[in-house]
């Protein structure tokens, strides 16, 4: 699994259609796109061992997405927390996204991480932001967000019991102190 985080991590560091450094600003917008695609695939490779297709509602099933859900999403996430704070782009327009929205709900609840969600690839979006006035409005509200979960109360313990109800095993108090000692989320 490793080996193909690093692919992932590598590829969205050469390409730059996977993220976008929003000028005049400290924000990082990520591009989710390709990480679901892989969640995707890790969560149907995981399942194809013992069942011949990916249940939402499984409950075995659930704790694999969400093991990959999570690893990715936070890999990912401290690969591109440097200088600038990573945002996460979420297509919702695309098929595969769509599918993944309530656990990227579960996610925004139990994380301090920005999310915006737009129904617009992220060519599109990237386009849009060619006029200043969006990219000015859109500083604006990520600085919200950042307001918002900087200034709101973030407690571990919830997260750790939400990792053991879905036996999580990679989250542990390692993990966590690693998340919290490094701000590597925000």
């Amino acid at each position: 699994m490793q080996i193909e985080l690093d692919n992932l991590t590598k590829s969205t560091h050469l390409s730059p259609s996977l993220s976008y450094r929003l000028p005049n600003s400290l924000f990082n917008i990520i591009n989710f796109t390709p990480v679901m695609e892989r969640i995707h695939n890790s969560s149907i490779d995981k399942v194809s061992e013992f069942d011949n297709e990916l249940k939402f509602n499984n409950k075995q099933h659930k704790k694999y997405i969400f093991h990959y859900f999570i690893h990715y999403t936070c890999e990912v996430l401290k690969s591109y927390n440097n200088k600038k704070k990573p945002v996460i782009y979420f297509d919702t327009a695309n098929t595969l996204n769509k599918q993944y929205i309530p656990f990227l709900d579960v996610f925004i609840k139990k994380f301090p991480v920005i999310v915006l969600c737009k129904p617009l690839s992220f060519r599109d979006f990237k386009k849009k932001l060619n006029c200043d006035g969006s990219a000015a409005e859109l500083v604006v509200l990520l600085m919200r967000k950042l307001t918002k979960i900087q200034t709101g109360k973030f407690y571990f313990s919830k997260l750790q019991y939400f990792c053991k109800r879905y036996e999580l095993t990679f989250l542990d108090k390692t993990y966590f102190n690693d998340i919290r000692n490094k701000l590597s989320l925000l």
